[in-house]
C-alpha cells in the first residue's frame, strides 16, 4: 500500500450541489464521511490533465488516496481536532486564486462552474475546513517524530550506491534590498488618478468590482478587488484604521499604506469579522528613483568590502525585505525553504551574474521583484557554490536527513492507518478496486 500522497485535492476540490448527491454514487462511507463516485472522477480527470500517466493502476491508486483522506477526516473529527475561522478563509482565499490561475480568469471559473465566485467560496469552505483537519490529523501523528545523526547515517547507506541521486549545482546566497523611493509628484499622481476612480464609482454608476478589475495593482484585481473575509490583524495597520470605522456598503475616501493608495468598500461586518474590496493603485517609481537605490546599495557595499560592518549585519541594518531582514539577508529556495537554491531555479539575470562570482564575493546592485511584487535593486553575495555532484553525507547532511525524517514519518503514519482502519465504521462499496484495497476490509 502506498500513501506517499497525501494530495487530497491538492489543487481541485470538486464542487457539488444537494441534486448532485442525490443521483451521485457513494462508493465508500468511513463514519460521517462519504466519498462519492464523481469525486474519483473528478480527481482523475485532474490527475492525467496535469500530465500523470495511467498504467492501469491508476484509478484504485487514487480511489485508496481519497480514502485515505477521508480516515484521516474521520479521525480528526473523532479527536475533536479544530481550526479556527482566519485559517479557512487563509487557505480558502490562496485556493481561489489557484483556480483562477487555472482557468485563465474569473469570469472562466465562473462559467465553468455556473455559479458567482461569493457561492463557490460558500460552497469551497467545509471542504477546505476538511483539508486542514486532516493536515492537523497528519501533523499530530507525526508531531513526535524526530531523527538522529545515526539514523540519518544509516538511511544514507541503505541506498545503493547506484541509486544516490546526482543533485545539480547549487549556491546558497545572501542579499541586500534598497526599494526605490518615490517622489512627491508620482505620489500625487497616482493618488489622483485613484481619487477619479472613486468618483465615477460614486458618481457615475461604475461598479467597484469592474473598476477593480481594470485598475486595480494587486492580486485581488481578478476577483474584483474582493479580499474575502479577515479579522484584525490580518491587514496593515493604517488599512485596518479604515476598514473597521466604513458602515456597511460604504466606500472610504483615498488612503495610503507602504504598499500604495487605496479605496475600501466594506461589505458586512460581524463583530470582528468583515468583508470587504479594495481597489490599490502604485505610485510610479521613475529613473531618478531609481538612481537613488542604485547608489544607497554602491554605499553598502563599499562599507562591506572595507571591512565597515559584515555583509549578514550590513543586511540587518540596512536592508528593506522584511522576508530576510532577521536572517543576515538570506535568500531561501521557495519550494523547499532551504537556503540551497538550484542554480538553474534562478532568473536568468541573477543565474548569469552568481555564475561569474566566487564563494565570499558581491555582485553589483541588480533589480529585483520582491515576493509582494514591489521592484527594488539588490547586491547578492555568493556564500557559497555546490558543483554538481551524487549526493553524499558532507556535502548533503541536512537533505539526506529530511528525507530520512520524511521516510520515518510515512512509517509513523503507516503504522497509524493500520490502527485506525480497526476503529473507524468502514463500507466499500467500489467492487473494481476490491482487490487492490484488500487491507481496508475491516474483517481483516
Amino acid at each position: 500500500m502506498c500513501h506517499n500522497f497525501i494530495r487530497f485535492f491538492l489543487f481541485f476540490i470538486p464542487l457539488f450541489s444537494f441534486a448532485q448527491l442525490q443521483v451521485d454514487g457513494i462508493i465508500a462511507i468511513l463514519d460521517n464521511n462519504i466519498l462519492l463516485r464523481s469525486e474519483l472522477e473528478n480527481q482523475m480527470i485532474y490527475l492525467k490533465s496535469n500530465g500523470e500517466k495511467d498504467d492501469g493502476t491508476m484509478r484504485c491508486r487514487t480511489f485508496e488516496e481519497m480514502l485515505s483522506n477521508k480516515l484521516l477526516l474521520s479521525k480528526a473529527q473523532l479527536d475533536s481536532l479544530s481550526v479556527s475561522e482566519d485559517q479557512v478563509e487563509s487557505e480558502l482565499n490562496r485556493r481561489i486564486e489557484n483556480f483562477v490561475q487555472y482557468f485563465g480568469s474569473v469570469a472562466k471559473l465562473e462559467e465553468n462552474y455556473r455559479k458567482s465566485l461569493v457561492e463557490l467560496k460558500i460552497e469551497l469552505r467545509p471542504e477546505i475546513k476538511d483539508l486542514l483537519l486532516v493536515e492537523q490529523q497528519k501533523a499530530k501523528i507525526t508531531e513526535d517524530v524526530t531523527v538522529t545523526p545515526k539514523e540519518v547515517r544509516q538511511y544514507y547507506n541503505s541506498i545503493p550506491k547506484d541509486s544516490l541521486p546526482f543533485l545539480p549545482a547549487e549556491v546558497t546566497l545572501n542579499h541586500i534590498v534598497i526599494i526605490p523611493p518615490i517622489s512627491e509628484k508620482n505620489k500625487n499622481e497616482a493618488k489622483e488618478k485613484l481619487e477619479d476612480v472613486r468618483h465615477q464609482i460614486l458618481f457615475e454608476k461604475m461598479k467597484f468590482a469592474e473598476m477593480a478589475k481594470y485598475y486595480s495593482q494587486d492580486g485581488s484585481a481578478q476577483q474584483g478587488g474582493y479580499l474575502g473575509e479577515f479579522t484584525r490583524g490580518r491587514m496593515v495597520p493604517e488599512f485596518e484604521s479604515v476598514v473597521y470605522n466604513l458602515k456597511e456598503g460604504e466606500i472610504s475616501e483615498v488612503f495610503e499604506t507602504e504598499f500604495g493608495f487605496h479605496i475600501v468598500q466594506l461589505h458586512k461586518r460581524l463583530g470582528e469579522t468583515v468583508s470587504a474590496s479594495h481597489i490599490l493603485v502604485r505610485p510610479v517609481r521613475d529613473k531618478k528613483d531609481d538612481e537613488i537605490a542604485i547608489a544607497r546599495l554602491k554605499e553598502v557595499k563599499k562599507m562591506i568590502l572595507t571591512d565597515t560592518i559584515s555583509f549578514e549585519k550590513g543586511a540587518s541594518k540596512f536592508t528593506e525585505d522584511k522576508e530576510s531582514k532577521d536572517c543576515g539577508g538570506c535568500i531561501l529556495n521557495p519550494t523547499t525553504g532551504e537556503n540551497r537554491i538550484p542554480l538553474d531555479a534562478l532568473d536568468a539575470e541573477l543565474f548569469f551574474k552568481v555564475d561569474k562570482l566566487k564563494a565570499g564575493e558581491i555582485s553589483d546592485p541588480l533589480e529585483v521583484i520582491l515576493r509582494d511584487g514591489t521592484r527594488a535593486y539588490h547586491i547578492v553575495k555568493l556564500k557559497q557554490k555546490y558543483l554538481p555532484h551524487t549526493a553524499n553525507l558532507k556535502d548533503d547532511y541536512q537533505k539526506l536527513a529530511k528525507a530520512a525524517l520524511e521516510e520515518k514519518k510515512q512509517e509513523a503514519i503507516e503504522k497509524w492507518f493500520d490502527t485506525a482502519r480497526r476503529q473507524v465504521f468502514i463500507e466499500i462499496k467500489y467492487a473494481e478496486c476490491a482487490n487492490a484495497i484488500q487491507t481496508w476490509n475491516p474483517k481483516e
